[in-house]
């Protein structure tokens, strides 16, 4: 198993702070309120030749009886006995507090790979209250300050000495999906139903998922990486802070994802906000996948279900609909012939000679309106790129080639270039116009 270091510590000491500071990116959502990490985060970092993934996790707190809390007991209990190293993360601005002794108490039987980092310690006050975490019991204590960089640099070279000298084996990136959707519509359900494992918490509390969490995973000797999101509500019901940039990071999965599954509460059916998000997902040009979850307890049947969202989302009519049931782990295997038909689509290529065969027979069936009384030609066409297959028609008259007149094009385009699973972007130029 490659070098492992796990980062460990009640809520609120900078965890996250510290792992965006090891892995030298942001990545974890970092903001000055409890328990914004509920899922185990993995980077990969590097110190002095010595390679080692990094696992950030959710703030413990060992006695609770709460769901939520003691998922991450949970998370972290699993995470301690592969750990090559662990960073018991405190709080040197706040001093010594009674939950540090109860995560002190709950890491001891691993006290030979503990040390202990004092976090936040930027100002000779503060490096005053470093001595009482001795107290702790453990022998080793790092002041920091993870905002800063300070300390870290003495923290690493402690930490390699416990590493062995291997190469982490990075997992391939493979087709990017991304789960989106309302919160509570049973995304994180989905992509454990997937990996058939816990990695991402699971609860009913709206709003779980704060992070886009990136988990490689390979189904059928394909490479994937499933992005899991905080759900998306309406800009109106989302406060600046955390879930402000949550949003952010959902919408910025989007963008980054080649394909995405678009989960609806099949209880419910589409929704003014499923739509929202239908059309981000078709103005950026993605592949998509319609999920509908929760069909154990939906009041259609399948049939019924796909005609009301072909009503509601006729925008997305080339995005195959599935229908699952996360928690009983129904429909996954249908889920990905899905994203796999939606891929080879996404990814398709015609020669010049093909597309403008297509284009011709298209204009003789239906020719672009006249523009001003003049007739409208087409000179040639060519496919510019995938992910979306883009083609580009070259003409007289760009402005002749109205909205319905593009949608009617697309629509047979799709058919004689048979992609019925993804979306063309069509771009409309001027013989004179450069790319």
């Amino acid at each position: 198993m490659a070098n492992r270091v796990v980062i460990v510590g009640r809520p609120n000491v900078g965890k996250s702070t510290l792992f965006n500071r090891l892995i030298g990116k942001r990545y974890a959502i970092v903001e000055d309120e409890p328990g914004i990490t509920r899922d185990k985060i993995e980077g990969y970092s590097e110190w002095k030749g010595k390679e080692f993934v990094v696992v950030d996790t959710g703030g413990l707190i060992p006695s609770s009886r709460e769901e939520l809390l003691e998922q991450i007991r949970k998370f972290v209990e699993e995470e301690l006995p592969k750990a090559d190293v662990i960073l018991f993360v405190v709080d040197g601005k706040e001093g010594l507090n009674p939950l540090d002794e109860e995560v002190a108490k709950f890491l001891y039987p691993y006290k030979d790979k503990v040390l202990v980092v004092v976090n936040k310690v930027d100002n000779p006050k503060v490096e005053r209250n470093v001595a009482e975490f001795y107290a702790l019991g453990f022998e080793k204590v790092f002041p920091i300050s993870a905002l800063h960089g300070q300390g870290t640099g003495e923290l690493l070279d402690e930490v390699v000495k416990y590493l062995k000298e291997e190469k982490v084996e990075k997992p391939e990136e493979g087709i990017k999906v991304a789960f989106i959707g309302r919160p509570n519509v049973g995304k994180s359900s989905l992509i454990n139903a997937i990996l058939k494992d816990e990695r991402v918490i699971v609860s009913p509390i709206a709003g779980t998922t704060r992070d886009a969490i990136e988990i490689p995973f390979r189904w059928k000797d394909k490479n994937f990486t499933l992005i899991d999101t905080a759900g998306i509500r309406r800009p109106s019901n989302v406060e600046y802070g955390v879930e402000f940039f949550s949003v952010g990071r959902s919408l910025k999965a989007i963008d980054l994802a080649d394909i995405v599954c678009l989960v609806i509460d099949a209880s419910e059916g589409p929704t003014r906000q499923d739509k929202r998000l239908g059309g981000l997902i078709e103005r950026r040009y993605k592949g998509c996948v319609i999920v509908a979850n929760k069909m154990d307890i939906s009041p259609w049947s399948p049939e019924e279900l796909e005609a009301i969202i072909r009503k509601e989302l006729f925008f997305l009519d080339f995005a195959p609909i599935v229908f699952t049931v996360a928690i009983k782990g129904q429909g996954i295997e249908e889920l990905f012939e899905s994203i796999e038909k939606v891929w080879e689509d996404y990814t398709k290529q015609h020669k010049t000679s093909y597309i403008n065969r297509m284009v011709h027979k298209i204009i003789s069936e239906k020719p672009p309106p006249r523009y001003r009384g003049k007739e409208t030609k087409v000179y040639y066409a060519f496919q510019e790129g995938i992910k979306p297959p883009t083609i580009v028609i070259i003409t007289n008259y760009p402005d002749a080639w109205k909205e319905n007149y593009k949608r009617f094009f697309i629509k047979k385009l799709r058919e004689y270039l048979n992609i019925k699973h993804a979306p063309i972007k069509l771009i409309i130029r001027g013989r004179e116009e450069k790319s």
